[in-house]
């Protein structure tokens, strides 16, 4: 708490303008009213505001970078793959931003990003999760099918990337190179500021600047060097999970967002070093329940490629029907390593074996049993969790077994899961409601 009262106070005297009980943020020539803070992590400071002309709520992100911790470069590289996806209706969009210095006397050199997104008032798909386990209700499978589609359409986009292609073009790609040079001249200005109060600091400092922010990480609009117009230039995202999928406020669109984890694909893993380095990224931007194995134990001569991503929309996918990862819950059913149950392809739907024990058969008898045992001593959601187990279709479990494939090369591609799901969502009758799924509640982020 004391961290975040120190940021509040640093926003409020480096760029809010103090009126009573309404603290102001101008960027660019527009006003916002701060109202509270959503979220955090690490460097970053997520915030709702309003803006005073119009009233309109958008989510506004901080990210402090403190000299020689975090470069504006890697901080911009957000808003840069914003600019290059921009306008695919599946993938969040930033609507302004700004650098200003932190005017830091013991850090000349600190500055700060905002970057002004937009802000859905239905939350992300892991306040609909958390809401079904509270309410004991469950997703409509269609409903869920259709929305997992879009977020299918959001990875091809990424993926099948070509250079100034559709959607945004030349135009998107332009911007993207914009952004990418003015984080280059911050981090250079930032150099210069700090060398002034350093004294002792080396002539080299602005190539140690350039030089400190890590392979494969801002490598956006750069990895397109040498690429001709309509080249694929595919980009993984990384960190596909329930939390960092939006709803829309139709209810019925879910956006991917935070791109602060993409990366150009595919990765060819040629030294220990960069296998190394692999991992350590992937432990610092991929969410660990929802982690490809190929990021766990990354092996020289290897390929990392958009195939993580696959692995990642599978567990979505599982959590979303089940309640939580389908590694997070085999580790609790076992009391063994999470990272153990990804590498070794560990898990399995509630009511049939382990996958490694030739998954996909059905416990019937057994959880009927438990489920009669469990009511003796008066579980009383004994029978409700064997109706929801038994309620997931076995199209719709076919589609998360091929994509929980450990071997990355087994694994669909995007196309084949968006031909999947079509299909599935063809097959399935029409829902009978929406049960409460919290698609149609207003969520708290």
């Amino acid at each position: 708490m004391a961290q975040i009262f120190m940021d509040l106070l640093s926003t409020l005297t480096n760029c809010l303008f103090c009126f009573p009980s309404s603290p102001q943020l101008r960027i660019n020539n527009r006003s916002f009213k701060l109202l509270r803070l959503l979220g955090e992590g690490g460097f970053s400071y997520v915030y709702l505001v309003q803006e005073t002309s119009t009233s309109q709520l958008y989510a506004l992100k901080k990210i402090r970078c403190p000299f020689g911790q975090e470069s504006v470069s890697l901080a911009l590289k957000e808003v840069e793959a914003y600019a290059l996806f921009s306008p695919h209706p599946n993938i969040i969009h930033a609507i302004d931003h700004a650098v200003t210095s932190a005017n830091d006397k013991s850090d000349p050199g600190s500055k700060t990003v905002y970057i002004l997104l937009p802000y859905y008032r239905r939350g992300n798909l892991q306040d609909a999760i958390n809401a079904n386990l509270v309410n004991h209700t469950k997703f409509p499978e269609r409903r869920l099918m259709v929305l997992s589609l879009g977020v299918a359409r959001a990875l091809k986009g990424m993926h099948q990337y070509r250079v100034k292609g559709a959607p945004g073009g030349a135009r998107a790609q332009a911007n993207a190179s914009k952004i990418r040079q003015e984080g280059e001249d911050a981090d250079k200005d930032a150099a210069r500021k700090a060398r002034g109060k350093r004294k002792d600091v080396d002539v080299d400092d602005e190539e140690d600047v350039e030089q400190q922010e890590p392979l494969m990480n801002g490598e956006i609009t750069r990895a397109q060097e040498g690429l001709e117009d309509g080249d694929i230039r595919a980009y993984a995202h990384r960190d596909v999970k329930p939390g960092n999928i939006m709803i829309s406020d139709s209810g019925t669109s879910p956006i991917l967002m935070d791109l602060g984890s993409l990366a150009p694909s595919p990765l060819h893993i040629t030294s220990r070093a960069l296998a190394l380095q692999t991992q350590d990224l992937a432990a610092e931007h991929s969410t660990l329940p929802y982690r490809a194995p190929e990021l766990f134990d990354t092996q020289v001569g290897s390929t990392i490629d958009t195939k993580v991503d696959i692995w990642s929309f599978g567990c979505t996918l599982f959590a979303c029907l089940v309640g939580k990862s389908p590694f997070e819950m085999r580790s609790e059913e076992t009391g063994g390593s999470l990272s153990i149950c990804v590498c070794s392809g560990d898990w399995r739907f509630p009511d049939e074996e382990s996958m490694v024990n030739g998954g996909g058969k059905k416990k019937v008898k057994k959880r009927k049993e438990d489920a009669k045992g469990k009511g003796k001593v008066g579980n009383g959601h004994a029978k409700e969790e064997e109706e929801q187990d038994e309620g997931i279709s076995e199209n719709v479990r076919e589609v998360v077994r091929r994509c929980l494939r450990v071997e990355a090369s087994e694994r669909p591609d995007v196309d084949e899961v968006i031909e999947m799901i079509e299909k599935v969502v063809e097959e399935l009758p029409p829902d009978e409601g929406d049960g409460g799924c919290g698609f149609g509640e207003e969520g708290g982020s």
